[in-house]
């Protein structure tokens, strides 16, 4: 049975993934979350599945000392600061602030997770790991689209972007898949910590008065074209930045 251990699956994305995979029979789902206690979405949708795991620890014992996915998505988007650009912080010790906490996250969030559970996929033989990005890491897409905001979110994922293709190149020997993954603009505020709703709805103006083309995506839409996507993983895409709609990403 093939195992995936889906990090950041309290809300959002993260979720999704678990209501999508439970969903297959054959499947080991494990989420894995801070704080199971706080998880209230998480834990209504899993009630009564058996092939579900709620975890923050003791993973091994639950796979038998294997892991065939890894599909990390957790994230920092504070509300409050998502789409500050440099010059939106009252002074430097906020914006460095912002930024060493988004970069706990978001450059090194992929680094822990890869780092912690790199035994137990390199006990099987699938060996793929999912990072879920963004095109807002992207310098062209910064450039296009003259994107200034969002510079600690920004920032510190191509920060983890950058960590996870390195994983791809230092794991590609041992037969490794280790990609990034796009997801789409896809709108989680339904399950999204305080304020999701009213950030999201401030992205979409400003990204409209950019000039940006959106197409908004429902979680469930996003994660059946992910999981297409990661379904259909072969060897020559380890190290790329790939698409939810499939292929590498690419801007337009």
């Amino acid at each position: 049975m093939p195992s995936y251990l889906v990090v950041g699956a309290s809300r959002g994305l993260g979720l999704e993934y678990i209501r999508q995979l439970a969903k297959r029979p054959d499947a080991v789902v494990i989420a894995l979350v801070r704080n199971p206690a706080k998880s209230t979405h998480l834990t209504s949708a899993i009630a009564g599945l058996k092939n579900v795991h709620l975890a923050s620890k003791q993973v091994a014992e639950i796979t038998g000392g294997t892991l065939d996915y890894l599909i990390h998505n957790a994230a920092r988007m504070n509300p409050a600061t998502i789409y500050n650009g440099f010059d939106d912080y009252p002074d430097v010790e906020q914006l460095d602030s912002d930024f060493v906490e988004a970069f706990k996250a978001n450059g090194l969030g992929p680094v822990h997770s890869i780092k912690a559970f790199l035994p137990l996929l390199r006990a099987s033989s699938t060996k793929k790991i999912v990072v879920i990005g963004t095109e807002a890491s992207q310098p062209d897409f910064v450039r296009s689209f003259d994107f200034a905001l969002a510079v600690a979110y920004g920032v510190t994922k191509a920060a983890g972007l950058l960590a996870t293709t390195k994983y791809a190149v230092q794991l590609k020997d041992e037969g490794f898949v280790v990609v990034s993954l796009h997801p789409g603009l896809v709108d989680t505020s339904a399950t999204g910590v305080a304020g999701a709703s009213q950030a999201f709805s401030a992205f979409l103006n400003k990204t409209i008065s950019s000039g940006i083309p959106i197409q908004i995506l429902t979680p469930e839409q996003s994660v059946v074209a992910q999981l297409k996507v990661i379904d259909a993983l072969s060897p020559s895409d380890n190290g790329l930045f790939l698409n939810y709609t499939g292929g590498e990403w690419r801007l337009g």
